[in-house]
């Protein structure tokens, strides 16, 4: 059982694609100064087709079930909650991720009021700790914890997506239609490493899923990387994300299924 819940909060951690051991290596960070700007380039930037403005202050809990052929183990719980902020003196979503379980872990991240694009992510789960700075061109900061300090500088992009809670809040903003399919960034922090891949969300499908609040009639997104592949399931009439499912690497015929038990 306790492997089960190690390997589901690992999951979640790092979020869309990372690794189970990717969590661990998260964050304490040294002062970095920041890196001059990279991008020198005047031609347009990737955005995500996201309007902060019409966000909306919320919390969602759901609950972590890994699934194999043979049992249903609940792993721990996972809270998302966004409340309007401010970072650097000016208005900012805050993005708050608590998981609980055997690995707990909590994660901020503070994005921009008008387009959701991150400023700053930091994040704590035992002696391990992150902590990032986001400009319009870099992203620099650093982890540290058992495993040792690594320092996180490189390139940012205009369609950044930064965990799991902002890809579920940026879904509530995006169009959605079958078929859909939007190029997109991922940010992964790995054990001494860290890296963006690129990414597709694409809408599958539709379909009804039943959780807490009941049957839901839902767009069914795929988020896809080389790393592997997260689905969500977002109602149609309240573009809320209502499940997640995910692959666990290590674990064959194994999956994580997270889904919605409230909100507010």
């Amino acid at each position: 059982m306790r492997r089960l819940a190690c390997a589901a909060a690992a999951l979640v951690a790092v979020s869309l694609s990372a690794t189970p051991r990717a969590r661990a290596q998260d964050t304490t960070r040294k002062q970095v100064a920041p890196p001059a700007a990279a991008d020198t380039d005047s031609t347009a930037r990737p955005s995500l087709p996201v309007n902060g403005l019409l966000l909306r202050a919320q919390h969602e809990r759901y609950e972590m079930t890994v699934v194999s052929p043979d049992s249903t183990h609940v792993v721990g719980m996972r809270d998302v909650d966004a409340q309007l902020s401010t970072y650097g003196a000016f208005p900012a979503w805050r993005i708050v991720e608590t998981r609980s379980g055997a690995v707990a872990s909590v994660d901020t991240l503070y994005a921009s009021y008008t387009d959701l694009r991150p400023l700053h992510w930091s994040s704590t789960q035992g002696l391990s700790r992150l902590a990032l700075e986001f400009t319009p061109d870099s992203i620099y900061g650093g982890t540290s914890g058992p495993s040792g300090d690594h320092t996180i500088m490189m390139a940012n992009r205009g369609d950044l997506l930064a965990g799991a809670p902002m890809t579920e809040l940026a879904l509530q903003q995006m169009p959605l239609s079958v078929g859909r399919v939007d190029s997109v960034s991922v940010l992964v922090i790995d054990l001494g490493s860290s890296r963006i891949l690129p990414a597709t969300l694409s809408v599958d499908g539709e379909q009804d899923v039943t959780t807490g609040l009941g049957r839901t009639h839902c767009w069914v997104v795929t988020l896809n990387t080389a790393l592997g592949v997260r689905r969500m399931w977002v109602a149609e009439s309240d573009p809320v994300v209502v499940q997640t499912r995910q692959d666990i690497p290590g674990m064959p015929n194994s999956v994580l299924v997270e889904r919605l038990v409230s909100r507010r």
